[in-house]
C-alpha cells in the first residue's frame, strides 16, 4: 500500500463517523484512502446491484456479513427472479422455486462449487466487486475524472490504469483487467459503480450499486437458508479438490490428524499411505502385505449420501461409550460412528468385529 494512502488511513481511523464532504474534491489520494477506509469498517453490507457482462445483464440484491456470510436474492432476468444464493461460511445453498430445487455445499466444498448455465455462477461474484476495487486503488496511482449524480448520491469518479493486468474480470472468463474506474460517494464513500476495461479499451464488466449501505446490523438468520416444504434437496456439483499426501503417520500428526493414528494395530499391520483436504477428509491406510486397513475420517453432511458396506448394521458400544455400527459384507468388515459433526469408518478385509473395535478404541474419535 503507498505511504500516503496508508497515512490518509491511520488519520480516517481515529476520526471515523466525523468525515464531510468539501466544497470542492479532494486529491484522487485521499478519495482513495477514504473508500478503502470505509471498506475496511463495514461488518455488513446491502446495496440492489445491476451487472452488465457482454451479452448477460443480472440484477440482484446483495448482503454480505462478516466474517463470511453472504446472500443474494436475484430480480433479473426472468429466469432467475426469485433465485436465492446463501452461505454462512459453512454451508452454502441455492435455491431455484421455479425448479422446486435447493442445491447445497459444505466446509471446504464450498470454494469449490460450480454451476453451468443457464445459471450465471460467476454473478455470485458481486459479493467481492468492492473487495477488488479497493485493492487495486491501495496497489496502484487513480486519477480523479470528475464526479456525477447517480440516484441523487455525487459520486467521485477515480480511474486505475495499468500497464499490466490490474487482475481478473470476475465473469464467466476471467478476462484480464487493464482499466477499472469506480464511482464512490462522496458523503458515505461506498461504491455507486464500477466499469472494468480489457487492454484494447474494450468495456468487460459494470455494475451500478442502488441504496448501498454498510454497517446497519443485518441479523444472521438472513444468511440461514430452511428448504420449503417439497423442495427437492441435491448436492451441489463441485470441482475436484487436490488433498495433500500424506507418507508417514508424522505427517498426519504434523497436519493435525493426530487423533486419527490409531495406537493399536493388528499383528504385521504398518502406515502405508494417506490423504488429507483440510475440514473435508482424511483417509489413512494400512496394510500387512496382503490385506488393507484403512481409517476414513470425513465431514457430515445430510444432503450426501455417506458411503459405507451395504451389509446388516450390527449395534455395538465401544468402551468409551462411542455408539457404532459393524457390517460384514463382501469379503470386508466395517466399524462406522459418528462425533463432532464428522463421520468414521474404519474397513478392512475380514479381520472380524473385535479387531475393528479394538482399532477403533484405540483412536482419539
Amino acid at each position: 500500500m503507498k505511504p500516503l494512502i496508508l497515512a490518509l488511513l491511520l488519520a480516517i481511523a481515529c476520526t471515523a463517523g466525523c468525515l464531510g464532504t468539501a466544497a470542492d474534491p479532494p486529491p484522487a489520494d485521499e478519495t482513495a484512502a477514504r473508500f478503502i477506509a470505509a471498506q475496511e469498517q463495514a461488518t455488513d453490507f446491502s446495496a440492489t446491484v445491476a451487472i452488465t457482462a457482454g451479452s448477460e445483464n443480472v440484477t440482484l440484491r446483495l448482503f454480505r456479513k462478516d466474517p463470511g456470510c453472504y446472500r443474494l436474492e436475484f430480480l433479473k432476468p426472468a429466469d432467475l427472479a426469485g433465485t436465492v444464493v446463501v452461505s454462512n461460511g459453512t454451508r452454502k445453498w441455492r435455491y431455484d422455486p421455479a425448479t422446486q430445487t435447493a442445491l447445497t455445499a459444505a466446509g471446504p466444498y464450498i470454494t469449490a462449487s460450480f454451476s453451468g448455465p443457464p445459471y450465471p455462477g460467476w454473478a455470485e461474484e458481486v459479493r467481492g466487486y468492492t473487495e477488488t476495487v479497493a485493492g487495486s486503488l491501495a496497489k496502484q496511482n487513480a486519477s480523479y475524472r470528475g464526479s456525477e449524480t447517480i440516484g441523487g448520491r455525487t459520486a467521485y469518479i477515480l480511474e486505475v490504469t495499468g500497464g499490466s493486468k490490474l487482475f481478473e474480470a470476475p465473469t464467466r472468463y476471467r478476462e484480464a483487467v487493464h482499466r477499472c474506474r469506480a464511482w464512490i460517494d462522496a458523503e458515505t464513500w461506498l461504491l455507486l459503480g464500477v466499469e472494468m476495461y480489457g487492454n484494447e479499451g474494450n468495456l468487460i464488466l459494470s455494475a451500478e450499486y442502488t441504496d448501498p449501505s454498510a454497517n446497519t446490523g443485518l441479523p444472521d438468520d438472513l444468511f440461514v437458508f430452511d428448504p420449503p416444504a417439497g423442495v427437492e434437496i441435491r448436492p451441489m456439483p463441485t470441482a475436484a479438490i487436490t488433498p495433500l499426501f500424506l507418507s508417514s503417520t508424522d505427517d498426519a500428526r504434523h497436519y493435525g490428524a493426530d487423533s486419527l493414528v490409531p495406537s493399536y494395530l493388528p499383528e504385521g499391520y504398518a502406515f502405508k499411505e494417506g490423504t488429507l483436504l483440510p475440514g473435508g477428509y482424511t483417509m489413512l491406510r494400512f496394510t500387512d502385505g496382503t490385506g488393507e486397513l484403512e481409517i476414513m475420517e470425513r465431514l457430515y453432511d445430510p444432503y450426501r449420501e455417506e458411503p459405507g458396506l451395504r451389509g446388516t448394521p450390527e449395534a455395538v458400544t465401544l468402551a468409551d461409550g462411542r455408539e457404532a455400527e459393524y457390517v460384514s459384507a463382501d469379503g470386508r468388515d466395517q466399524l462406522r460412528w459418528s462425533a463432532g459433526g464428522y463421520s468414521y469408518r474404519i474397513t478392512a478385509g475380514m479381520l472380524g468385529r473385535d479387531e475393528l473395535v479394538r482399532v477403533a478404541e484405540s483412536v482419539g474419535v
